[in-house]
């Protein structure tokens, strides 16, 4: 750019002496050089606006690790502003990790209790219609539209005292999150409710009242405006005292972001999850109003760009489906914010860019009239196509994999779907185990397993991971790298045999039923699975629906053969299937159809009733040998299926 140009630029936007805090050269460049009157004329009045940003280009390695460059415009930690919303994004991210710590599901009901003026009460979520309020049901209505009771909830469950420590303990020093979004003094804030969480109406975690009485640093006085609307609707011709309401720095929101976005990169700062609980959050951070179910919104009032500040919100742009912004958006008094991370699917590009403005004209607080839709949603879309357009000139030679972020978020929209069998194109399969009451054939197949270096998929339901006699088996099985997933907790029949339509348990029946299965498993130190394999091997599509709203994929195995009839027995007459005839029909199964075996979940039993001596599972090296003979890569269930 000729010089006479550049110290004009310059000229615009340097004039300001109240302009502070950290501004790199080439970002400002970037913005001014790009953008049109209106965002020249906002970025160049930084005493109206408040306007922070940073901006994080992203490169890979030869081996895929991230490394990031941050750039600034007018970041100041000093410079307040109303983080509003955005404090709901760390206590979503440290409630799923109180969660894990307590061997809690994200899913278990949580009911919370009023213990104002020493009476209880149960207060009850509306929203969760047609199921019970959890933890996991609170998260996805805080990222899908913002919820303000959800952030409520979860500020309940996790304590005024509890919260600050966790993130203190994270690095975040100056963070303070201390009020609710309902109306309420200081002091008030300070108390929590009692919660509980319940399976089948009976409390398994009841945590009681809490109480912080650690003291803040309010000394530092914060005020805002030159008048403002007080809680009886008086005109004060005072500043707003914002001293002892929620801070939350940007580039701590920034950090905090990234810290789950890239967990590999936190450090001290990493939050302590599992990878389903990552493949929650990213699924929810990016789904948007209309891909949501349960619980199901107005779209005409939450359309999708609602919550996705940076380039779509003004003008409820439409947003291409190759692009997923996972993201938290915060507005209120004036000041808007946005902390994204930007990932686009078909051109390989990755940016975060976090952001704020105030837009409040007339200076007063409080009365509703803020330039929202007038500067404020028209700033994020332009600096956000400003970037984007930037990163997509200067994609990188080494092209990140954004696979884990497109697995999280597929499927979104579609009706969700049984899988039964993976890619017909490859000569891949699953050797599937399910079991109840019998394992008399676990250790046999664990180490024919091992000896043939082969791994296998495990689905068993709660009341065999409970029982100390199978323990060993469990040990034994996850040690050796194989699967485990669950098949329910008590082994139910959710539906009729012959009238498959009709169901027979009660989505809160069905969610505790899973709920006891998942605890049962977690208290033995495994992890949280994706993939569900119902008991009996029998569902309906409602089923596979409220399996999904949970955020699991129900599978079952491939019809076609009779390895699931290798549980019968003599006694039960026609439908007795011996072994030898079961390995023939997966022999002439693989030869009489193209395609062979590929993609199969084969599905077996660890155990049967003594009723049957002709245990199939004796079987089992000679069918491994004869697979590997033609060639089957013989895996895990979650390397045979794509996430969906």
């Amino acid at each position: 750019m000729p010089r006479p140009f550049l110290f004009c630029l310059l000229l615009c936007y340097c004039g300001s002496a109240a302009a502070q805090g950290r501004t790199d050269a080439p970002f400002r460049d970037l913005l001014f050089q790009r953008a049109s009157p209106q965002l020249r004329h906002v970025l160049g009045n930084p005493d109206s606006f408040h306007i922070q940003l940073i901006f994080t280009t992203i490169t890979r390695n030869t081996s895929g690790k991230p490394q990031f460059r941050d750039w600034h415009f007018q970041t100041d930690r000093n410079q307040y502003f109303n983080p509003a919303s955005t404090v709901k994004m760390p206590l979503a991210f440290l409630a799923l990790e109180k969660l894990r710590k307590l061997g809690i599901w994200k899913w278990t009901p949580m009911l919370t209790d009023s213990a104002w003026s020493g009476q209880t009460r149960v207060l009850t979520d509306t929203s969760a219609a047609n199921g019970l309020p959890s933890i996991a049901h609170y998260i996805k209505k805080i990222f899908l539209v913002s919820d303000n009771d959800a952030y409520n909830r979860l500020y309940e469950f996790l304590g005024q005292q509890y919260l600050h420590d966790q993130l203190r303990a994270k690095g975040y020093e100056d963070v303070r999150i201390v009020r609710r979004f309902v109306p309420m003094t200081e002091e008030e804030n300070r108390h929590t409710n009692p919660v509980r969480f319940t399976q089948n109406g009976e409390t398994i975690y009841n945590q009681p009242a809490a109480y912080n009485p650690e003291a803040f640093d309010y000394s530092k006085k914060i005020l805002a405006g030159h008048s403002h609307w007080d809680k009886n609707d008086s005109l004060i011709h005072a500043p707003m005292d914002f001293t002892k309401h929620n801070y939350f720095p940007l580039e701590d929101l920034h950090r905090l972001l990234r810290s789950v976005i890239f967990p590999e990169s936190a450090g001290k700062g990493k939050f302590d999850l599992q990878e389903e609980d990552y493949r929650f959050l990213y699924r929810w951070m990016a789904a948007l109003p209309s891909e949501s179910d349960h619980p199901r919104y107005d779209t005409s009032e939450f359309f999708d760009s609602y919550t996705k500040f940076f380039r779509f919100k003004d003008g409820r742009r439409k947003i291409p489906g190759h692009i997923r912004v996972f993201n938290k958006t915060g507005w209120s008094y004036g000041y808007l914010t946005d902390v994204a991370y930007f990932a686009d699917f078909k051109n390989d590009v990755e940016f975060m860019v976090s952001g704020n403005i105030y837009v409040n004209r007339d200076g007063v607080l409080n009365d509703g009239k803020y330039e929202y839709e007038e500067v404020g949603y028209p700033f994020f879309r332009e600096v956000g196509d400003i970037l984007y357009n930037y990163t997509l000139e200067h994609r990188p030679l080494q092209r990140p994999n954004l696979s884990k972020f497109q697995e999280a978020v597929a499927g979104l929209g579609e009706k969700p779907k049984a899988i039964t069998r993976g890619d017909t194109t490859k000569k891949r399969l699953a050797l599937v185990f399910t079991a109840h009451e019998f394992a008399d054939g676990g250790m046999h197949i664990a180490e024919t397993l091992k000896s043939l270096g082969v791994k296998g998929s495990f689905f068993f339901t709660g009341e065999f991971y409970e029982n100390p006699a199978f323990a060993p088996l469990v040990r034994r099985l996850q040690a050796d790298g194989n699967y485990l997933g669950p098949h329910s907790g008590r082994h139910l029949l959710y539906c009729d045999w012959k009238k498959r339509d009709s169901l027979l348990v009660t989505r809160p029946q069905f969610e505790s039923d899973l709920d006891m299965n998942l605890r049962a498993m977690a208290r033995l130190g495994l992890p949280e699975p994706h993939f569900f394999l119902p008991p009996y091997e029998w569902y309906n599509d409602t089923i596979v629906q409220w399996t999904h709203d949970l955020g699991m994929q129900l599978v079952n195995f491939t019809p076609g053969t009779r390895s699931n009839a290798d549980y019968t027995y003599p006694e039960m007459g026609k439908s007795y299937v011996s072994s030898d005839r079961i390995y023939a029909s997966i022999v002439e199964y693989e030869a009489g159809h193209p395609g062979g075996l590929d993609g199969f979940l084969l599905l077996l039993h660890a155990g049967t009733d003594a009723r049957r001596n002709d245990k199939f599972y004796f079987q089992l090296r000679k069918l491994i040998r004869y697979l590997q003979l033609k060639d089957y890569e013989l895996v895990i269930v979650p390397r045979l299926l794509p996430r969906q």
